[in-house]
């Protein structure tokens, strides 16, 4: 997010300084110097910015719905110490944001801190600490209190992340980092009542991540076959295989929720293993 302030200060400054060059060289550029500014920042954000919705979303949806807070549900922020594997690593830390989110939207103080020091052990184990201020943990700290400084904190840590892991030609890990998270978003879903197609909000809740889901199957097509992500690539295509069965509808039926629902379970459970 900072990055992209800095983008745009800088697009503002170039704005200001381009009739100040013309009038003193008396030519115009090829290229006006704002326009060319703003095809950069265009780019930057297009191959930077966070591409999905914020696992916030979807954890707000679950919280506006009365659905309680299940201990338990989440993946144990002690078998972080468990993964040794870039790939195990590389999923989880996106299945600790979500549970991040999960208990930030339910505002379980505990929990958040446990959580972030999930994500923050897999971020140094897989080596990009430096997308991160040095006094993130603190700021965590200072705001388990305050709910909606603590919203704005984390999703200011997922974006980093994303956009770091892209900067630095990890876009592989970038992607199982999506990955993680929009599985256990849904997974968090599909698990929060032992009725859930009986309950119209929850199905709005799937519903709304079937689009995330269509993305990220369009994001990692043009790399399904790398030995990182074709195992990963598989899965999102098989979560969006269920979706597709009532392709244009707004509603779902009985018989993809228990599909999607046991299908989720089992992917998660070989990423969290």
């Amino acid at each position: 997010m900072k990055r992209t302030y800095q983008l745009v200060s800088l697009a503002l400054l170039a704005g200001f300084l381009s009739p100040v060059f013309q009038s003193c060289t008396g030519k115009s550029p090829k290229k006006d110097t704002a326009e060319v500014a703003e095809e950069a920042i265009k780019k930057e954000i297009e191959e930077y910015t966070y591409p999905l919705p914020s696992t916030f979303e979807v954890t707000n949806m679950l919280n506006s719905i009365e659905a309680s807070f299940i201990v338990g549900i989440s993946n144990d922020p002690e078998k972080a110490e468990s993964y040794f594997e870039e790939k195990a690593k590389a999923l989880n830390l996106g299945i600790y944001t979500a549970d991040l989110a999960y208990a930030t939207t339910y505002n379980q103080k505990s929990e958040v801190q446990a959580y972030f020091t999930s994500c923050e052990n897999l971020i140094r184990e897989l080596d990009f600490t430096s997308a991160f201020d040095e006094n993130l943990p603190d700021e965590i700290d200072a705001n388990l209190d305050n709910k909606e400084k603590l919203v704005e904190i984390v999703t200011g840590m997922f974006q980093n992340a994303y956009s770091y892991l892209n900067k630095q030609g990890r876009t592989e890990l970038s992607y199982l980092v999506l990955t993680g998270s929009v599985v256990e978003g849904l997974y968090l879903t599909t698990h929060i009542s032992e009725n859930t197609f009986q309950n119209p909000k929850i199905i709005e809740a799937i519903i709304f991540q079937k689009e995330a889901l269509v993305d990220m199957e369009k994001m990692m097509e043009p790399l399904k076959d790398s030995e990182m992500l074709k195992d990963v690539y598989k899965d999102i295509q098989s979560i969006n295989a269920i979706y597709a069965l009532e392709e244009g509808s707004t509603a779902m039926t009985e018989t993809q929720v228990l599909k999607l629902t046991e299908t989720v379970s089992n992917i998660r459970a070989a990423y969290v293993q």
